[in-house]
């Protein structure tokens, strides 16, 4: 039964970013909100040594510096949504973490298509998890707006 609570752990993050539940709505509600912020914090500080480890030439350099700035600003402003005053303010913040997202992914898939020497798996391994963190947010929204359409 534990295993099946951790498997279905990120399908609830999905609808968890409701108001109710950011604003006082138990201890499931902030146990889902730092399960992404922790998944999130990792796969920056996965972005953050990748980055360190590209070689400091002209593309390498360029590429370290879009995974810092995409990696961290997705990171930050995930913070800024976990305080945001309204639902629809919430889902702008989440808005602005996709498109950070999608810029890492973007970032990565460059990264790997190009053959500078780096780790290949840090980078697979990046591009995995940064496709999951994309559905997340994807799916937070939708819900979002499904809810305020009702």
């Amino acid at each position: 039964m534990k295993t099946t609570t951790q498997d279905t752990r990120w399908k609830s993050q999905d609808r968890g970013n409701q108001t109710p539940a950011r604003n006082g709505g138990g201890e499931s509600g902030e146990r889902k909100g730092s399960d992404l912020s922790d998944r999130l914090l990792a796969f920056t500080a996965n972005l953050l040594g990748l980055a360190g480890s590209l070689p400091e030439d002209r593309a390498g350099g360029h590429l370290a510096e879009q995974l810092l700035r995409s990696g961290t600003a997705a990171y930050f402003r995930h913070g800024e949504a976990e305080g945001s005053p309204s639902a629809k303010e919430f889902a702008e913040k989440f808005r602005a973490c996709l498109t950070e997202l999608r810029g890492s992914r973007r970032a990565l898939q460059l990264l790997a298509k190009v053959g500078i020497p780096c780790d290949g798996q840090a980078v697979r391994t990046a591009l995995e998890e940064v496709d999951i963190l994309i559905r997340i947010f994807f799916s937070s929204i939708r819900t979002l707006e499904n809810k305020a359409a009702a």
